[in-house]
């Protein structure tokens, strides 16, 4: 008999599905053959072991509460560290965006010296200057205020 065929007729033996016409032919067999005798008891040993630990209440297994605290601690670090970087960002926004309110009215009242000699110059300077730069914008200013005086 082959040797695959031989371990499937004595696992459906071992676990108790197999025809009673085939079984008789496979004891006569296995009677014959002394190697293939002590497979099939290894065979309906181990079944029946693994059978039995099959049918016993599986034992209880308890969570350990320290990983429900971890979870825990790891969202509220996640939601501090958004919060400070929140936090941060608006403090660096602020702080970058921060004008000084009398710095401006300085440049209004009192504008630079060199946008009443050169006003070529000085338009050349604005033009090569950033469009939302604080030079532009005092230039702009003293320009402006340059050409009414002219007018007036």
């Amino acid at each position: 008999m082959k040797p695959d065929i031989l371990e499937r007729l004595l696992i459906d033996r071992a676990l108790g599905r197999l025809d009673p016409d085939a079984e008789v032919l496979l004891v006569d067999y296995l009677a014959n053959d002394p190697a293939a005798a002590t497979q099939a008891r290894e065979l309906q040993e181990t079944v029946e072991l693994a059978t039995k630990v099959m049918r016993g209440p599986a034992p209880a297994v308890k969570m350990p509460t320290q990983i429900h605290q971890l979870v825990w601690r790891h969202r509220t670090e996640r939601v501090l560290a958004l919060a400070a970087s929140f936090i941060i960002g608006m403090g660096l926004t602020a702080l970058l965006l921060h004008t000084n309110p009398h710095q401006e009215n300085v440049a209004v009242l009192n504008p630079p010296t060199i946008a009443k000699i050169q006003p070529a110059l000085v338009k050349n300077k604005i033009e090569s200057l950033p469009f939302w730069s604080n030079q532009r914008m005092y230039l702009l200013a003293s320009s402006a205020a340059n050409s009414k005086e002219n007018v007036q």
